[in-house]
C-alpha cells in the first residue's frame, strides 16, 4: 500500500516506539494550560492554530482555557508531507481582525522555528497588542532560532523526528495521543 515517498501506515508504526506517553503528554497540556491561564488572567484572548499540526493540541488547550476567547487559524507549512524543512508556504491567512488584541499562536512542534517566526511577523504586521507563541513539543539543537523564542512549551524532545500529538509521520498518525520516535533503519 505504502509507495516510496509515503510507507505503509502500520509499518510505521512497527518502526516507532513511545517518546511520550499519553499520562505524560496530559500532564505537560495541563501545565501549559496553566501558565496560560495564569498568564493571561481574565483577559480576551485571539487563539490562531497553527495546521494542520496543531488542531489536536489546540483543541486540548482551549478546553482549559479560562478567559474570553475567539478562535482562529492559519496555513503554513514547509513539510509538504515529507520528513524534511522546505521553503514556507502560506495558505491560509489568520480572518480575525487582530489589532490590539493579544494574540496566542499554538503549533505543534517548535524546530527551527521559521514557520512560527513568519506566522508571529504577520500578527504583529497586522497591529495585534501582543503576540506569544506556545508549541506542545520544543525540538533541542543548534539549528534556527534560539530555544527559549517560544513562550510556553510542554516538552522537550531530542533532535529526532517525532509524530503523534498533531506531528504527523508522511501525513499518518497525527491522532495519536502519545509522541512516538520514528526509528531509521
Amino acid at each position: 500500500m505504502g509507495t516510496s515517498n509515503h510507507p505503509d501506515p502500520r509499518v510505521l508504526l512497527e518502526k516507532s516506539r513511545v517518546l511520550h506517553s499519553r499520562e505524560k503528554v496530559r500532564e505537560a497540556v495541563q501545565k501549559m494550560a496553566d501558565e496560560i491561564n495564569q498568564f493571561y488572567g481574565d483577559e480576551p484572548l485571539v487563539v490562531i492554530s497553527v495546521l494542520t499540526g496543531a488542531i489536536v493540541p489546540a483543541a486540548w488547550l482551549v478546553t482549559e482555557f479560562k478567559m474570553p476567547l475567539q478562535m482562529d487559524f492559519v496555513h503554513a507549512t514547509r513539510y509538504r508531507g515529507g520528513l524534511y524543512g522546505a521553503e514556507l508556504e502560506y495558505r491560509v491567512p489568520p480572518r480575525l481582525d487582530l489589532e490590539g488584541r493579544h494574540v496566542l499562536i499554538i503549533d505543534d512542534i517548535f524546530d527551527e522555528g521559521d514557520t512560527l517566526a513568519a506566522i508571529k511577523g504577520s500578527c504583529e504586521k497586522r497591529k495585534a497588542g501582543s503576540v506569544k507563541l506556545a508549541v506542545l513539543v520544543r525540538k533541542i539543537h543548534d539549528r534556527g532560532l534560539s530555544r527559549d523564542y517560544v513562550d510556553f512549551v510542554g516538552l522537550d524532545v531530542p533532535d529526532v523526528y517525532v509524530f503523534g500529538c498533531g506531528m504527523d509521520a508522511y501525513e499518518e498518525w497525527r491522532h495519536l495521543d502519545e509522541i512516538l520516535v520514528l526509528e531509521e533503519d
